[in-house]
This record gives structure tokens, sequence and C-alpha cells, in this order.
């Protein structure tokens, strides 16, 4: 069985790394492909040139390539991917998502077995395969989660869509249905406040006047979700990161990152200056 996994990001510097080792873990680096949307930190840069040579397909793109087109880019990745070497499975896979799988008893594990299985299990379905769990991180609490509801797809190698903006549907518009897996992602979507709030500009800046706090009062569009943290404030952020009832974890996570040199809390690890260009 054959499984590939594209990733589209931009100067993740602390994520970019782990995704790799982890994903190559479980499905191997040759069929690991980054779509790489005009990086300029060095150390991403490096990244890329260290792990492409380890066999990872990267695919880089100039910093003005319209983020609009993430779906379009990332489909074309996966067929050109398919039509190569013909893929059981093809999954896209954000640079702060690790999968995971949800067993029978509702608890979580990232053991490789499990996860191949399951895929194995969904060998030669046609519907547009579904992932409707993620384990989002707590900051200073590793191997803690808050689960909650989500929704991405991914798809067999002899059925591929199109992927809409941020993975969540198939717009292709055809009628093949879809089939819910138990597979989850294990989310490291939260970073320290002040990172946070960067990170989100980043993002919304394609979509909106970040600087225009009118503007940004009013978006609706995509990324919308990236708001949610900036309009609540750091006080109900961090508040958010406090223990409580409903906490998940996985079986086996923390010892495999430790095996494979992953930090648990990347998301903390400060930044590295990068000094302007002259």
């Amino acid at each position: 069985m054959r499984v590939g996994c594209v990733l589209m990001q931009r100067n993740e510097v602390n994520a970019l790394e782990p995704w790799l080792l982890y994903h190559a873990h479980l499905f191997g680096m040759e069929n690991l492909c980054v779509i790489d949307h005009g990086s300029t930190h060095p150390k991403v840069l490096n990244t890329l040139l260290w792990y492409e040579a380890e066999g990872v397909r990267v695919i880089r793109l100039p910093e003005d390539a319209d983020f609009h087109l993430q779906g379009e880019f990332m489909t074309a990745a996966m067929r050109e991917m398919n039509a190569r070497d013909e893929y059981d499975f093809l999954l896209p896979i954000d640079c702060d998502e690790f999968l995971a799988i949800r067993r029978e008893d509702g608890s979580f594990t990232c053991a490789r077995d499990e996860i191949l299985n399951c895929l194995a299990s969904c060998i030669g379905r046609q519907e547009t395969l579904e992932i409707k769990q993620n384990l989002l991180n707590i900051l200073g609490q590793p191997g803690r989660y808050w689960v909650l509801p989500y929704q991405k797809v991914f798809f067999s190698g002899r059925s591929i869509g199109t992927l809409c903006h941020g993975s969540h549907q198939d717009i292709s518009g055809r009628d093949n249905g879809l089939l819910e897996t138990p597979l989850v992602f294990v989310h490291f979507h939260h970073k320290p406040w002040d990172e946070q709030i960067k990170a989100s500009k980043e993002k919304l800046r394609h979509f909106v006047d970040v600087d225009d706090p009118a503007a940004l009062a009013d978006f609706k569009g995509l990324g919308w979700h990236l708001l949610v943290h900036m309009k609540e404030g750091e006080a109900a952020y961090n508040e958010m990161m406090r223990d409580g009832p409903g906490l998940g974890q996985v079986d086996g996570l923390l010892p495999l990152f430790a095996q494979l040199h992953i930090n648990p809390l990347f998301t903390e690890q400060p930044i590295p200056f990068t000094p302007p260009a002259p």
C-alpha cells in the first residue's frame, strides 16, 4: 500500500521538520510532497534542501503565487504524484496537523500499524474520505489535547476530487458520496500569544488588510476563523490553555516524538531571528 501526503506551507519555522519526520515515519520520506509558497526564512529553506535530498518532493512557488488557489495547487500536486507512482491514498495535511486514529473504544493512538490498517480497509472505495475530529494542543501541556469536531477530506488514488481552500471539502461536483473514517489530526494550532497573532495576520493578509481594524471587524471571508483569538484577546486565549474535563491524549505519541527527536512543545520554541534583507 502506498500513501502520499501533500503539504503547502510558507515559513513554518518550527513545524516543518517535525511534520516531515512524523509523516515520513508513517509513510516514507519519498511519499511526502511540500509545496513551498515563497518561504524566505533561512531555517525553512535549509530544511527543504536537506529533506529534498532525502527524497521529499518539493514544489517551489513564487512568493506572489495566489494563495486563494491553495486547493488547486494541492489538487494538482496530488494528481501529479498519482500519475507518476499510482498511490492508494493521497492526503492533504497542513503543517500543524499530525495524523492519528480513534479506536473503537474512543481512545486515540499514533500507532503506525493501526493507521495503515485503517487505510487498508478503505482500499477500493470511491467515496471522498473524511476526517471528522481533531485534538488541539494545549500550551505547556505536552500530550494533552482538547478533542473537537473537525472537517477535512482526502482521496483514494483512483478517485481524486478537487480540494477547496483548506482541504475541508471536495468541490469537484461529482456524486460519489462521503465516507467518514476514524482517522484524526493531532492539531498543533496553538502558539504563544504573540506568535499566534503574527501567524494569523500573515495568513489573513492574503484576504484582507490586516492593518485596518475596521476591515478586520467586518471580514467574513476565507480564514475568518483566525480572527477569533484576535477579537477575544490574550486573556481569553490563555484561559483556553487551562486543564479541565474533556481533554484527551494520544497513546504512544510522546515516546514516538522522543524517538524522532521532536520536541513535543515545538510550537512554543522561539523563532530564530532573521535580519531584514539589505
